[in-house]
């Protein structure tokens, strides 16, 4: 049995593989999501310089990205920083795990196309 699968394994290394295709996709999205999170992160604690069209963007876009945990920075209060630059943004870092977390779940459902 296993030397069927992995025969399989074979014939598709060959030609077009959409799940491996699918994959690298969701991956490179996500890792461009992270990226922007991570980003907005170092300009809060004051690593990287926030002036410019560029700093813009980063807070722009993650904002976008932390709408979903917004309601979690309701719920503590104060804890969350409210502007670029005030120093660690915890509504970031909640973003982050959440954007991991979602990443792995859909990983974890392309990855049963190569059962099918």
């Amino acid at each position: 049995m296993i030397k069927r699968f992995d025969r399989q394994r074979a014939e598709h290394a060959d030609g077009f593989d959409l799940s491996r295709s699918v994959r690298r996709v969701v991956v490179l999205a996500f890792a461009v999501i992270q990226l922007v999170l991570v980003a907005r992160i170092l300009l809060d604690l004051g690593v990287v310089p926030g002036g410019g069209r560029l700093g813009d963007l980063i807070v722009t876009y993650s904002d976008i990205l932390a709408a979903p945990v917004q309601r979690a920075g309701s719920i503590f209060g104060g804890l969350f920083a409210t502007g670029a630059g005030t120093g660690l943004n915890v509504k970031m870092l909640v973003a982050l795990v959440g954007w991991s977390v979602v990443e792995g779940l859909i990983m974890r459902v392309v990855k049963k196309f190569d059962e099918v």
